[in-house]
């Protein structure tokens, strides 16, 4: 959840490792510091707060290494003295760390009794002291951490820099991503690739229980055993282009207006001569009985669509669990099911633990695990066998928007494959439903063009308002919970989402003249039900919003507010709905003058448990 880059080579390092920690700050941005060398000294400097702070005190440097980390709090408050790096007390060493060090208190305190003195509440600074003790005692650099590595416990991405090794930065990787990036006479490092697209698209991505050495001459890799570990790297085919706004006002509401495209991209991606191409994951459909999905958050969400269309149209058995809890309970281990997780940033430490479980019940052959995912060279792309590549490009912003629709859109496909494949979908049938999805992109940016203006102008309705519910029947229920979910991420409004027919077992109570109620209502099978549940809710005085097509949204007295969208199939609906309300939810924050790309509290990937 938190950033971290590093630079050593011929160029001075604290620029790169600025515009590095710019790149970064949406993953962490409570607390962020540099720690430098030079003169056979390690400086470090350290802000509380937005990067900025940290920028405004940069003395000027002449330094060709470093390391940079931006902070999302785990062990201690966001306050200067518990930013990252930390020291041992010799300023012998400086470490950055992303993840959680579980045995910190015992080496805490066993440290403290050998006469180190502590100066923060994180768990990090126990790694600076273990390693300046190796140091002392004359170990290499490289041996010291991965002496230092083999007394950690639980989930860690590090760097550190020493004065006894002026030209090498050591890292090492356990349940959190870190990757190595390669340039001419210089290297870098960092907890994701978009930290470093200015200057490599050639990385190497460290493998749990790895370290690595990285000097101007090359990277040299290992793993904990300290045994040599030899890959090529990759490169990465998109563009730093897409990490910029665009003349957008902020991220999200570039990535808002992205979705058209990237739905587009999507269906090019998987569609070869009007036939659904998913790659090898498709052995597997004769013998599919039951699916199991497993997300966290929006993914969660787009994980509850695509269980209503795996049951609906292919007609197979789903079930969908929060990754946190399906770790710690998970259901009976039960044959021929298909694990999907769905993960955004391929990074979620929940998820990817889920999916381990899962692996580890499979005692046999190739695991049937399948990763819905936008990064298919993260973590999640190495552990499991089969991959959906969403297409959607990087996504900043941390309330996720395009990366939704286009988790939403693979589990289309895969339903609609699934079903002609089992032929339980006929020819023309499928035909039909990608003619119809192929309509969706052009059907977006009539909303975003159209209805933009006057969603803009609701939002000003909403400064006074505490508290918000949302209504959706049928496919739309799990976008009542996502409109909710955005509202909360970034307005920090109460909002709650719930199944239309539910309201009056319960919410209900909580109507009154002060509490809108947002109602999807769509032409299809559940359009009368949702209609009737919105009038028990008219009959509280409740201030009704409705979402959904001109032609049956003309009911008078009954939505006070109209979102339009255009009509479109039932089954496809959620791709439509789903626009107004992150529409709605950025517009609100936007007027109240809140930081919309970085909310307080939230991280883009969820990277600890």
């Amino acid at each position: 959840m938190c950033g971290i880059v590093g630079y050593v080579g011929l160029q001075s390092a604290t620029p790169i490792l600025m515009e590095g920690l710019r790149r970064l700050e949406y993953r962490g941005y409570d607390s962020a510091g540099i720690a430098w060398q030079s003169d056979g000294e390690i400086h470090v400097l350290r802000a509380p707060g937005k990067l900025h702070n940290l920028q405004a005190r940069l003395p000027n440097t002449n330094s060709h290494i470093g390391i940079g980390h931006t902070r999302w709090a785990t062990h201690g408050k966001p306050e200067e003295r518990n930013a990252h790096p930390h020291c041992d007390n010799q300023h012998r060493v400086a470490v950055v760390q992303n993840g959680i060090i579980e045995n910190y208190r015992p080496l805490r305190e066993e440290l403290t009794a050998q006469g180190c003195v502590f100066t923060s509440d994180t768990d990090t600074e126990v790694i600076p002291h273990l390693l300046s003790q190796y140091l002392q005692n004359n170990y290499p650099f490289l041996e010291a951490m991965r002496l230092t590595v083999a007394q950690l416990e639980g989930a860690f991405a590090i760097a550190a820099i020493a004065t006894d090794a002026p030209d090498e930065i050591i890292i090492a990787r356990q349940q959190a991503p870190l990757v190595v990036g390669l340039g001419q006479g210089e290297l870098f490092c960092a907890s994701d690739t978009t930290a470093l697209v200015n200057h490599t698209q050639a990385f190497l991505s460290l493998e749990n229980g790895e370290l690595a050495r990285l000097t101007p001459l090359g990277v040299e890799l290992y793993s904990f055993a300290g045994e040599r570990v030899r890959r090529y790297p990759e490169r990465l085919t998109w563009s730093p282009v897409l990490v910029e706004k665009g003349g957008f006002k902020h991220y999200m509401l570039k990535e808002i207006h992205d979705q058209p495209g990237v739905l587009r991209q999507g269906l090019e991606s998987h569609l070869l001569d009007g036939q659904i191409a998913l790659g090898p994951v498709q052995e597997l459909y004769p013998q599919v009985e039951q699916i199991q999905i497993v997300a966290c958050g929006t993914s969660w969400h787009a994980g509850l669509v695509g269980q209503y269309i795996l049951q609906q149209v292919a007609q197979v058995p789903t079930t969908v669990h929060y990754a946190s809890e399906f770790r710690y309970a998970p259901p009976p281990y039960r044959p021929r099911t298909l694990t999907i997780g769905v993960t955004q940033s391929g990074e979620t430490a929940d998820t990817l633990a889920a999916l381990s479980l899962e692996s580890s019940r499979q005692l046999t052959g190739t695991p049937w695990l399948l990763g819905i995912t936008n990064r298919p060279e993260s973590s999640l792309g190495r552990l499991v066998p089969y991959v959906i590549d969403t297409r959607a490009g990087i996504e900043i912003g941390v309330a996720a928007t395009k990366t939704f629709i286009a988790q939403v859109v693979a589990f289309y496909l895969l339903a609609f494959d699934l079903a002609y494949q089992r032929q339980i979908l006929s020819q023309e049938k499928l035909e039909l439903y990608l003619a119809n999805l192929q309509k969706i992109p052009n059907q977006l940016e009539w909303i975003l063009e159209t209805q933009a203006p006057a969603i803009e102008q609701l939002a000003y309705e909403f400064q006074e308002v505490q508290h918000v519910i949302y209504l959706g029947r049928g496919i739309n229920f799990p976008i009542a919970l996502e409109g909710a979910l955005k509202l909360k991420e970034i307005s920090y409004i109460h909002a709650e989402g719930y199944p239309a027919g539910e309201m009056k077992h319960g919410p209900i109570a909580l109507l009154d003249k002060g509490v809108p109620v947002i109602a999807i209502a769509t032409p299809g099978t559940v359009y009368d039900k949702v209609l009737s549940n919105v009038q028990e809710a008219r009959a509280r005085e409740a201030h009704i919003i409705g979402v959904g097509s001109a032609a049956n949204m003309e009911i008078p007295d009954l939505f006070q507010v109209n979102l339009t969208i255009p009509e479109v199939p039932e089954l496809l609906s959620p791709l439509v709905t789903v626009i107004p309300l992150q529409l709605l939810a950025y517009y609100i924050a936007a007027h109240r003058g809140l930081d919309v790309d970085q909310p307080r509290n939230l991280a883009k990937s969820v990277t600890v448990e």
